[in-house]
């Protein structure tokens, strides 16, 4: 018998339609969503139309869909449905996330406090709650520190400072940034961790937690840390692959996360591998279907049913080869229209996909007037990590971004 699987927010066809779809091939899925179906009706058995930020709305959704269909598993990939796909799973007897892990995996200040209790190696880190406090936590840190609200993802409003000037700045900018579900004003102020950043996917099921994703991240825009490229594969050494394991599931089990899947974000310090944060989601930036690509037959959305109804995935292979993706960003402010590359481009062996995401018509900025910005991606393969990023520079530089400049003067937040 097929099982019923509840997703809770389908995101966008872009970046989530390969989970969606995987997770069709092998489960019914019950949908509740922020909008009428679309791309998402050929995968769906039955669905409910909320406003996913009503939280009532949802459980009442679900609970309707649970009248209907018995539900095997609860699953989002949703950052911001993380915590209410707890609650949800409580509400229904349906085993998931714990919701007060889920609730920690939202609260990157949580996080901290977890880790260190625990003795899990992290940033030494303080909540500041007003400019006087954030500027007593760097000075006892020591400049220049990190700075960055709790509840926001993808390294947005994220900022590196390097004196009180700029804390200054950086300080309202991102309390101003804050995820609303952050209501008390405190935000982050941090060590700033030298080194590699790389991601970590995992599937968790009965206190087992298991990679099966690794990527180095790429990140430009300073002193921002916006998100540009990844490399993902059999990127990291033997050893330091098997020491990044260990603080990845020492992470895990501070937070006391289980039957769910994962994206912890470490640095590769001199002192070894720290953690930034676990995400209680799906990797984003297409990073599992980068996964897929390393290994064919490895199903990122059967992954995901398999965690969802308590079953270990199946053994996931071992990556084959090393993909990467590069976002294309426009290079001023403009109206974008569409994007251009030689017709001959997508027959390069090594190229996979060249893709526009953003319709014509809109705005596009940079940072930090806008964050995630982004017109399109190009994905490509490689022997190498060093190959792969030379392959995607290559690719980005032939693929033109067409459009109509705009005014570029920043508001008083972030667009995003």
């Amino acid at each position: 018998m097929i099982e019923n699987i509840l997703v809770i927010g389908s995101g966008d066809q872009h970046f989530r339609e390969y989970a969606l779809r995987g997770l069709a091939e092998h489960h019914s899925v019950l949908l509740i969503a922020q909008t009428p179906l679309s791309w998402q009706a050929p995968y769906v058995a039955d669905h409910r139309e909320v406003d996913l930020a009503d939280k009532a709305q949802v459980l009442a959704a679900a609970e309707d869909l649970a009248a209907r269909h018995r539900v095997a598993g609860v699953l989002t990939w949703d950052e911001m449905q993380v915590a209410v796909a707890a609650e949800v799973g409580a509400a229904l007897g349906v085993a998931t996330m714990p919701v007060e892990a889920a609730r920690a995996c939202r609260d990157k200040g949580a996080q901290r406090e977890a880790f260190a209790a625990h003795g899990v190696p992290s940033a030494r880190f303080r909540l500041a709650g007003t400019l006087e406090a954030a500027l007593a936590a760097a000075r006892d840190i020591g400049f220049p520190v990190v700075v960055k609200p709790r509840g926001r993802a993808a390294s947005i409003a994220v900022q590196l400072v390097g004196s009180d000037e700029e804390l200054r700045t950086a300080f309202e900018f991102a309390r101003g940034s804050e995820n609303s579900a952050i209501e008390d004003g405190l935000v982050l102020v941090e060590e700033y961790l030298r080194g590699p950043e790389i991601s970590v996917d995992c599937w968790v099921l009965d206190g087992r937690v298991e990679p099966y994703a690794v990527a180095l991240k790429r990140t430009d825009f300073p002193p921002f840390f916006e998100e540009v490229a990844h490399v993902v594969g059999d990127v990291l050494d033997t050893a330091t692959a098997a020491a990044v394991r260990d603080v990845v599931v020492r992470a895990h089990r501070a937070l006391g996360i289980d039957r769910t899947v994962t994206h912890t974000e470490l640095m590769l310090t001199a002192d070894g591998p720290k953690i930034i944060e676990v995400n209680g989601r799906l990797g984003g930036e297409l990073i599992p279907h980068l996964a897929e690509l390393c290994a064919p037959g490895f199903s990122v959305g059967e992954l995901l049913g398999s965690v969802a109804t308590g079953r270990a995935p199946r053994t996931v292979a071992e990556p084959g080869r090393l993909m990467g993706i590069r976002f294309l960003y426009p290079p001023h402010s403009m109206v974008f229209h569409d994007l251009d590359h030689p017709a001959a481009l997508a027959d390069e062996p090594w190229v996979q996909e060249i893709r526009r995401v953003t319709p014509p018509g809109l705005e596009l900025h940079l940072p930090p007037r806008q964050f995630l910005g982004r017109a399109g991606f190009v994905i490509a393969s490689g022997d190498t990590v060093a190959e792969v990023d030379e392959h995607l520079l290559a690719l980005a530089d032939k693929v033109s971004l067409i459009g109509t400049p705009v005014d570029s003067t920043p508001p008083d937040g972030p667009d995003q």
